[in-house]
């Protein structure tokens, strides 16, 4: 009789483990997708211009442009100096 109760212990502890274990999967993926959503916001979130003034370094701001360009597609570069244009102004095409 102790022998039936040792394998009904037994396949309740296997039963719980893959319960877990399933439960656990779809906990990572909605977890997964709840991430993803996220990181989306947040992509959404990030600001379209970049001031890179005198104080960075060259690295800093040849790091901050590849940073800047992952994450918008369109891309646009303009150097100007702050004693011709005003940043007030609006900056368009022929300012350039």
């Amino acid at each position: 009789m102790e022998v039936w109760r040792d394998i009904v212990l037994a396949l309740a502890v296997l039963g719980v483990f893959v319960f877990g274990y399933f439960l656990m999967a779809r906990l990572d993926k909605f977890l997964d997708e709840n991430r993803k959503a996220i990181e989306k916001e947040n992509e959404k979130k990030e600001p379209s211009c970049v001031m890179l003034t005198e104080e960075l370094t060259d690295e800093e701001i040849t790091e901050e442009i590849r940073r800047f360009r992952s994450k918008h597609e369109g891309t646009r570069i303009m150097i100007y100096d702050s004693n011709d244009i005003k940043i007030e102004e609006p900056l368009t095409d022929e300012a350039v």
